[in-house]
């Protein structure tokens, strides 16, 4: 008489393991990342502006200051768009690359249309910023 030390395993169970483990997988996976597809917020009207282009010599700055007294600075003299507009219209050439150096309470709309009209003139155009290191 043979006796048998242990049951041999069911073959329904060699099939249920990997099953049980891609359902794991599925709900480990599907569940907390659809909670990621529809984030809250608010929508956002942003002006449109053509791509910025690469710096060149003879930098221009063009500063804009923060509300309540907001104002538009270009070769240290305050100035509105349709002055810029001039003064832009006068540099020889298209040589210079205009850095738009702006508050960061600046109002985004008179950024975007100081940029647009240096854009529209034809300079490239560069936003300034700072490289977090430094103190203003």
């Amino acid at each position: 008489m043979k006796l048998r030390r242990s049951p041999l395993p069911h073959p329904a169970l060699l099939l249920m393991a990997p099953a049980l483990g891609l359902v794991l997988i599925l709900l480990f996976f599907l569940l907390p990342g659809t909670s990621f597809l529809l984030q809250p917020g608010v929508a956002v009207s942003v002006p449109e502006s053509p791509f910025l282009l690469s710096p060149r010599r003879n930098p221009r700055i063009i500063s804009i200051t923060a509300p309540p007294l907001s104002a538009v600075f270009f070769g240290d003299q305050e100035t509105n768009l349709a002055a810029l507009r001039q003064a832009l219209s006068k540099l020889q050439g298209r040589t210079h690359t205009m850095i738009i150096k702006a508050d960061k309470q600046a109002r985004f709309e008179t950024i975007s249309e100081v940029m647009n009209l240096a854009l529209e003139m034809g300079f490239p155009v560069v936003l300034a910023t700072a490289d977090g290191s430094s103190d203003p």
